[in-house]
């Protein structure tokens, strides 16, 4: 279930061992652990055998696998359609491989603002990450109709160890109900200006439920990415700092092998 309305961010990061045993033991989400693991399992071997996310994607059986995964988590149902195979590998193939080979190396959590320069292209991560987005977001190209939910769960496929999931009955409406007060970003930043490089206009957390379904933008993505980072922080803090290998270990479930997949059950 979405955590309830006004919960503090401070208070997620005691919810997470039960949200995990809640999600394993599900009926629906437990199978969903083992959809993600195949997922999870296909993608390192695809990119550990063609030597990266840019070459697996043109070489290798990335478009399948992201599909499958996209299949199995919903897109293809509520009122959303999926793109036929060869569009969507139309699209995968045309995403920009300097940035592709850069942000896939980088994970939560990050030590830097999304302001840090890719030095291939001399753009900063927020704006490779918006540029993804709002391509993956486009009606067509991922699903028929597009919006936040296609771009997010698209961009987790791509990277896992980065990008949370986003849909409108679970995480979506989770991120909503954090108090909007305490929704601040990581590393101590005080404001969103000094972690996206440019002011947030409007709320943080738009509920997808009431802003419709391109209200959540690239900037709020990038927001949520900082969430989850800012919630595996004070997770350590509020643990005497254990370090990351520990927090991983709150979730052994085959393929659940990152900070946003741990979050998003959390979250779900």
């Amino acid at each position: 279930m979405p955590i309830t309305q006004n919960t503090p961010l401070s208070a997620l990061a005691g919810m997470i061992s039960a949200a995990i045993t809640a999600y394993n033991t599900g009926n629906q989400t437990g199978n969903y652990n083992h959809i993600y693991n195949i997922f999870i399992t296909a993608r390192q071997s695809g990119i550990a055998g063609h030597g990266g996310l840019y070459d697996w994607i043109h070489l290798g059986n990335a478009t399948a696998t992201i599909y499958a995964l996209l299949a199995n988590f919903g897109m293809n149902r509520q009122g959303s359609a999926l793109v036929r195979p060869h569009i969507m590998a139309h699209t995968l193939k045309n995403l920009p491989r300097l940035s592709l080979q850069w942000i896939e190396h980088i994970t939560l959590p990050i030590s830097a603002p999304c302001n840090t320069i890719n030095p291939n292209t001399g753009k900063s991560l927020s704006v490779e990450l918006d540029l993804l987005y709002t391509t993956l977001s486009t009606p067509g190209v991922i699903t028929e109709s597009g919006g936040f939910v296609a771009a997010s769960k698209t961009m987790h496929c791509l990277f896992p160890n980065l990008a949370p999931m986003i849909d409108g009955r679970h995480s979506g409406l989770s991120y909503f109900h954090i108090l909007q007060s305490t929704y601040d970003p990581p590393l101590g930043i005080k404001n969103w200006a000094g972690w996206l490089g440019a002011p947030l206009l409007g709320v943080p957390n738009p509920s997808p439920r009431g802003a419709g379904r391109y209200n959540w933008d690239a900037a709020r993505f990038l927001a949520a990415i900082a969430v989850n980072q800012h919630i595996y922080e004070i997770w350590q803090q509020q643990n005497g700092n254990p370090g990351l290998q520990t927090f991983l270990a709150l979730d052994s479930t085959p393929g659940t092998s990152g900070i946003p997949r741990i979050i998003d059950k959390l979250l779900w």
